[in-house]
């Protein structure tokens, strides 16, 4: 089925899960921030907190133990040194094809990510950023995920509105925030079951799938 016969505009990329392949070296760096003080990260609980912003995911892993600001930004800012010293950056197959042939065929793209603009392009680059015509990351809203803020944002810099925007997702706190945002949402299954995506409008396996639908 082709869902691009309905008219879409654009399409807004998660990053972590969806663009890159960065969520268990995210799950190492938050392993090794937390350790410090002895808090356990659960590796599900983990994934399916992706599109949160790092503040937020900081908070949610030391609710019990009532830090102070101060403490939850050393934890953050111990996460993202670690990550950036030990990660293992890949794009998903197809990324690096399919995002130029999507603006080809006359789509406008956009990144909406949890992450900060800073990682990104520190691991992504600048070649690959400048191919998005928006970028909206957790450091530039004031409302993350599952805020719809994120792809509101996203939409109307853009100058389109939502039901004219397809966004691909990979887990329920993204999910969420393009289904209350009014667009059209895909999730893939690189980093979750399909048990747990089951809000988005369709489900694929990989990012290479989408080559088909759009």
């Amino acid at each position: 089925m082709k869902i691009a016969e309905k008219k879409y505009k654009a399409i807004f990329f998660d990053f972590d899960g969806v663009i890159g392949e960065t969520m268990d070296d995210n799950y190492e760096a938050w392993k090794h921030a937390f350790s410090k003080y002895r808090i356990r990260v659960d590796k599900n609980k983990y994934f399916l907190l992706e599109g949160m912003n790092t503040k937020g995911v900081a908070e949610y892993f030391s609710a019990e133990n009532a830090f102070d600001s101060q403490t939850i930004t050393e934890i953050v800012d111990r996460k993202e040194t670690y990550y950036l010293e030990n990660h293992r950056f890949r794009f998903y197959d197809g990324v690096k094809t399919l995002i130029p042939e999507f603006k080809r065929r006359g789509y406008l793209a956009g990144l909406v990510s949890g992450a900060g603009y800073t990682r990104l392009l520190k691991i992504a680059g600048d070649k690959f950023l400048r191919q998005m015509d928006v970028i909206i990351t957790g450091d530039r809203v004031n409302h993350c995920k599952p805020h719809p803020e994120p792809y509101l944002s996203a939409a109307k810099s853009l100058s389109v509105i939502p039901p004219e925007c397809i966004v691909i997702e990979n887990a329920p706190v993204g999910i969420a925030s393009a289904k209350s945002a009014g667009m059209y949402c895909i999730a893939i299954c690189s980093t979750l079951q399909k048990r747990y995506l089951q809000e988005a409008d369709m489900i694929i396996d990989a990012f290479i799938d989408l080559e088909k639908l759009l």
